[in-house]
């Protein structure tokens, strides 16, 4: 079954759309879809995204104990050299939860402006974000809710999470 790439806007009352205990409603998030969803791009192979120049990450992810609470992974960043005038043409993701809830719901975002990729159950795939206009120095985070209140049974442990951004 394909998964339509949703860019989201996080648009939250508080100070901060990544805070750990933050209250989420998932009504204050608006959806901006890409005009056309793209295929990642493959010409070249691995060595036409190394030549424009490429990043990874890798992170361990947050133990999800609470329902109705967003959790955020650690802050994904690129290298202190990758140009800021550069755009993301593809990312890709892969993430893991022991004891993973259906009902989880998992964002991919990027830190500058708060847009992110609805990569919920998708574990691991990627998407062209050519024309979206993401910053290639802009870092990453991954938040995690479960919509609810009270303690989860059991507790999702949050295992590796990571992200290779490929640019121009």
């Amino acid at each position: 079954m394909k998964k339509n790439i949703i860019l989201l806007t996080l648009t939250l009352a508080s100070t901060s759309a990544f805070a750990n205990e933050e209250a989420f409603n998932i009504n204050d998030v608006k959806l901006l879809e890409l005009s056309k969803p793209l295929p990642l791009k493959a010409e070249g192979g691995i060595e036409a995204f190394a030549a424009a120049g490429a990043w990874t990450d890798v992170i361990t992810n947050p133990t999800i104990r609470n329902a109705g609470q967003v959790y955020r992974g650690p802050i994904m960043s690129p290298p202190a050299n990758t140009p800021s005038t550069s755009k993301v043409t593809n990312i890709t993701w892969q993430w893991n939860i022991f004891n993973y809830n259906s009902g989880l719901i998992t964002y991919l975002c990027e830190t500058a402006q708060g847009r992110c990729i609805d990569v919920s159950g998708n574990f691991g795939a990627g998407a062209n974000l050519e024309g979206a206009n993401v910053s290639a120095s802009t870092s990453w985070q991954y938040l995690f809710y479960v919509p609810g209140n009270g303690a989860l049974n059991p507790t999702m442990f949050g295992q590796t999470g990571s992200v290779a951004v490929t640019y121009q």
